[in-house]
């Protein structure tokens, strides 16, 4: 892994970031010049796509691939993806959906097929050692991914058939996400996480491994109910996300279980720690919060409720995978943890849950009808100004001899 590639990950995270904040003041003060929409299709892709999908890639070369092979075609596949996430960022803001926009997030999916056409024959080559759950996460991982990307591919035979605002559209975009969300992102980061204990020759329970990784299989699945319940609210889908999210509450209580049993996270630095934990917290919060939803009732307060819906993919996005790849960075030396890092972990943390605490309170208060908190908008803004400013110290921090705590 070269050090390089996952700098330029959190330099994408600092952009998106920025591009955040500037949706934050949007609704502070007018911003004559800027479209919204165009700049949350920025924000949201390269968030997604030149954050996580590359932090994701750096890491999971690092850790899998291993030093012994060439890394050339990984480095040149790297900084043509990080070249397609340049374009949107560029065209998303200036253009919205276009045909240049359309032509970068193309290029980025057709660009994720060759690494994963790479990755996967690197892991299958390594077939004759012992069996290490961390590749089967792994490979579920990259085969999620996969399936995540057919949606992209009917996005535009829906437009053109002028789908576009319709309940298929919508599903399909769902389909997207979700799959992105729960299935390529989170088993990504739980392969990291449990090649990090297989490094430290700390093996998990054989058996209730299996039945975690079987039954997260399935209940990635079958959650996918709720995203298209909103827009087709039958009994059948309601009771089939209800079942996906009781197996999912299962799997995690295995695997949570396993962590707290064995007391993993002891095993790893002091702000590598606190991140695991504050991603396991939220791993935790989020299938709470799929689990409530299991009432039909809560599921369309859920959904139709903005403040909820964006407090929940922040959980996801911020809560989960970037303290996940924040940690898994740091451990692996990837990242230095100078002082300026770690006042950026504190700062990133303190603006996270600040944020969430807003948007989950002001949610609660239009469930009850209770109208908005006091400069609602202006207190959003500026706790989330916090965020920008935590991912440059880090990035800064990249300056400094590393010290450990």
């Amino acid at each position: 892994m070269k050090n390089i590639w996952l700098k330029t990950a959190v330099f994408n995270l600092f952009i998106a970031a920025i591009l955040g904040v500037l949706l934050r003041y949007a609704f502070v003060d007018e911003l004559s010049w800027m479209k919204f929409q165009y700049v949350l299709h920025g924000h949201s892709h390269v968030a997604m796509l030149g954050w996580v999908y590359l932090a994701l890639y750096a890491l999971l070369v690092g850790a899998f691939v291993g030093p012994q092979r060439s890394y050339k075609k990984y480095n040149t596949l790297f900084w043509l993806t990080q070249g397609s996430v340049l374009g949107m960022l560029i065209t998303f803001p200036a253009l919205g959906y276009a045909p240049a926009s359309i032509a970068f997030s193309t290029l980025h999916t057709l660009l994720a097929y060759a690494f994963s056409y790479y990755f996967l024959r690197d892991l299958r080559s390594q077939g004759e050692g012992p069996f290490l759950f961390s590749r089967l996460f792994a490979k579920a991982a990259i085969i999620f991914m996969l399936i995540s990307t057919l949606a992209l591919w009917a996005t535009a035979p829906i437009i053109i058939s002028g789908g576009k605002g319709t309940a298929w559209y919508y599903a399909v975009i769902q389909f997207f996400l979700h799959f992105q969300f729960n299935g390529w992102f989170l088993f990504a980061v739980l392969a990291l996480f449990i090649r990090k204990l297989e490094q430290r020759q700390i093996f998990l329970d054989t058996k209730k491994m299996k039945w975690f990784f079987r039954l997260l299989i399935i209940s990635c699945f079958l959650t996918y109910a709720l995203a298209v319940s909103w827009s087709t609210p039958l009994l059948s889908i309601f009771l089939t996300n209800s079942v996906g999210v009781l197996i999912q509450l299962a799997a995690a209580l295995i695997f949570i279980g396993l962590i707290w049993r064995e007391k993993i996270l002891e095993h790893f630095r002091f702000w590598e720690g606190i991140l695991l934990k504050a991603a396991f917290a939220c791993f935790v919060g989020k299938v709470f919060i799929q689990s409530v939803i299991v009432i039909p009732y809560i599921a369309k307060i859920g959904y139709t409720i903005r403040n909820y819906v964006i407090g929940f993919l922040h959980l996801m996005l911020l809560g989960i995978f970037t303290s996940f790849l924040l940690a898994f960075a740091f451990e692996s030396k990837g990242l230095k943890l100078g002082r300026l890092s770690k006042w950026g972990i504190g700062l990133f943390l303190t603006g996270f849950v600040l944020s969430e605490g807003v948007l989950f309170l002001q949610g609660t208060m239009f469930w009850g009808a209770k109208g908005f908190l006091p400069f609602y908008y202006e207190g959003l803004f500026g706790v989330s100004t916090l965020l920008p400013i935590a991912i440059l110290l880090i990035l800064l921090g990249q300056w400094q001899r590393s010290h450990s705590m």
